[in-house]
Order: structure tokens, then sequence, then C-alpha cells
């Protein structure tokens, strides 16, 4: 128990140091750089990077859009907000970008989404679902309540069947139609948290999972689900080593 509390409290002052940083250059020991994306003319590009915390890792990621001639500068001064995703140059005078809205899918809220300019580059900002427009919808489960009323389901969107994208669940009226992102849970790129997902004789959801992803679920959530009840059963003999709901 000491030692998971030092590595906690290491963990939240590597994070307030990265926070209360006022400059970050690429010359600092610690600036691990990702990628670059240039700019059509090369004279422009996005930079993604983040900060070397030894034993900790990669701290928070950071971009910034920056002229090639002023690479030297503090990127602080150049940044992006966090929340944007899959940038793309457009023209040398703009870039594409996503806001992933599935946390406001989930909690019910309106995401706002505006464009910005930053460094004299327009960054025009779309919302992202990361369901693409050559996916289908696969269903990987499907289970009629023991009521016969309702029908719990479990979908994911893919290109192909070899490409594992993220679980939707959602419980509807027996015969209903599925709606685009799951009602009770949408899961997330890291695991689908729930691993197995089935009916109890008492009209209770029960989420199959283990002890690593079990905790995430509550935070998965949709805010407005339905109001059926669900369990959580972790099982690491046979979901210990899983990251999806599969068939």
């Amino acid at each position: 128990m000491q030692k998971i509390a030092v590595v906690l409290i290491l963990t939240v002052f590597a994070s307030c140091n990265y926070l209360s940083r006022n400059s970050i250059f690429i010359t600092d020991t610690d600036y691990f750089e990702h990628s670059r994306k240039y700019s059509p003319g090369k004279s422009m590009l996005i930079l993604d990077y983040s900060l070397d915390q030894g034993a900790l890792g990669y701290g928070f990621g950071h971009t910034a859009v920056v002229r090639v001639a002023d690479l030297s500068k503090n990127l602080l001064q150049f940044s992006l907000p966090q929340k944007l995703m899959k940038l793309e140059w457009v023209d040398d005078k703009t870039i594409s970008a996503r806001v992933d809205i599935l946390p406001f899918v989930r909690s019910g809220e309106k995401p706002v989404i505006n464009d910005l300019e930053i460094n004299g580059v327009k960054v025009e900002v779309s919302a992202y679902d990361y369901i693409e427009a050559n996916y289908h919808l696969a269903v990987e489960h499907l289970e009629v309540s023991p009521d016969g009323k309702l029908e719990l389901v479990a979908y994911r969107y893919l290109e192909d069947r070899n490409s594992l994208n993220f679980i939707h669940i959602s419980v509807i009226n027996k015969g209903e139609s599925i709606p685009k992102y799951g009602n009770y849970f949408i899961a997330d790129m890291t695991s689908d948290r729930v691993l197995y997902a089935t009916w109890s004789k008492e009209n209770t959801l029960l989420f199959s999972s283990n002890s690593m992803d079990k905790d995430q679920i509550q935070y998965l959530l949709v805010h407005d689900r339905p109001n059926i009840r669900y369990e959580i059963i972790a099982d690491d003999v046979k979901y210990g080593s899983e990251y999806r709901l599969t068939k």
C-alpha cells in the first residue's frame, strides 16, 4: 500500500510540474517528439510531443502548430487545445481537426465545437464519433430479456472483420431499431471493459469483465440509460487477457 501511495504522489507531482511550466523547447532534456506533419508548402508543421517523466512514462501529450523557422522558440505559445484530434493540413493556411463527441453522448450534454486560429492558421473543427463513412454496424450479441419485452444488443462499427472498433451496448424494446450509439454503455478505444453481456432471470443486466477493467465500466455508462439494473462479474480466468467483446 505504501509503495502504491508513493507512485500516486510522484504521478501527481509530475503532472503538476508539467502543468506549471511556462515554457517547453525542443532542446529540453525531457522533450520527446512523436510526429511531425508538414504543411503542403513545408513552411509550417503540426508537432505532436510529450514530456518524458522517466520511470513514470510520458506525460500529457501536446500539439503545436509552428513555423519551421520558429522551432527554437517556446512551443507552448503555439499550442492547440488537448481535446483536438486527427489534425491534418488542408492547405498552407488551414488545418482540419476533430473533437471526440462520445463523452458528450454519454453525459447527455451538447458538445461545443468551434473553429479557432493558431499562429495564423485556421483550424476547422468538426465532430468525431469513430464511425467512418465506410464502416458498417456489426452485432456481436443480441439477447431477448427473460420477460420477452426487451432486447440487449452489443454492437460495433467496422470497416472489415480485421478491425475491432469498440463496443456499444443498448437496451431496446423487442423489435425496435438499434440506435446509432449505445443507449446504455459506450466503451472506448482502450478496451470494451464489458467483455460479455447477458440477462439474469430477474431481468438484470450481467456484465462480465476482469479485475483490471471492471472499475472503469461505471465511467462509460450512458447517463440517461434505460432504467435497468446491472451487475458486474469479474472473471480473470475467462476474461483476464481479453479486451474486446466478441462472439
